[in-house]
């Protein structure tokens, strides 16, 4: 398959073009700038530019048949730049009449109750991000965690679909692993994916 990644030296982008790589697929990975070491050495295309520029995200996802985002809000206070981002992606992909999209998030978007603590602005952009999705007119998935380990992986995760699990976080090479499982369950496409390494 022919992907489009965005955020791709991120944490968790970084696992993921090595093992979209390594599954056989090929990409097209989307960065802020490009970067200093050769850890997309292996990708067709190297795209650099804001996500929320509609030029530079149609460059970016043009001859792909999936997107797959790890991009997410930074620090305590993101303001708006993700969920712009998002919504920047949604309407290149329906103009483009691209239509499987997966992104990151955290699970908060899968309750509706009040944010509060130093990263509520975090979790009010992942929310505003799926508000995006739901009313474009693409197959997407979120999948969604509740936190990222620099742990080792562990090889497996539990899922469960439309709700909270049970588990508390996920290494972010698993994490990775089901971003990309996502594509092969069209059954995920319109739901939020909770996923952890069940503990």
């Amino acid at each position: 398959m022919n992907l489009a990644v965005f955020g791709a030296t991120g944490g968790t982008g970084r696992p993921l073009v090595a093992q979209a790589l390594e599954r056989g697929h090929s990409v097209t990975a989307f960065v802020r700038s490009a970067p200093a070491d050769d850890a997309l050495a292996g990708a067709d295309r190297v795209v650099t530019g804001d996500a929320r520029n509609a030029s530079a995200v149609s460059s970016a996802i043009r001859g792909a048949e999936a997107v797959v985002s790890t991009i997410g809000p930074q620090g305590p206070e993101p303001g708006t730049v993700y969920s712009n981002a998002i919504g920047t992606l949604t309407q290149a992909m329906g103009a483009a009449g691209m239509r499987r999209l997966v992104i990151a998030a955290n699970s908060r978007v899968l309750d509706d109750r009040a944010l509060e603590g130093d990263y509520a602005a975090v979790s009010q952009e992942h929310r505003d991000a799926l508000a995006c999705l739901r009313v474009a007119d693409l197959d997407w998935t979120v999948v969604a965690t509740p936190m990222l380990s620099d742990d080792e992986p562990r090889g497996s995760y539990e899922v469960v679909v439309g709700e909270r699990g049970d588990g508390h976080s996920i290494t972010r090479a698993d994490f990775a692993t089901a971003l990309l499982d996502a594509l092969d369950h069209p059954d995920w496409a319109g739901h939020v994916v909770d996923v952890s390494n069940g503990d």
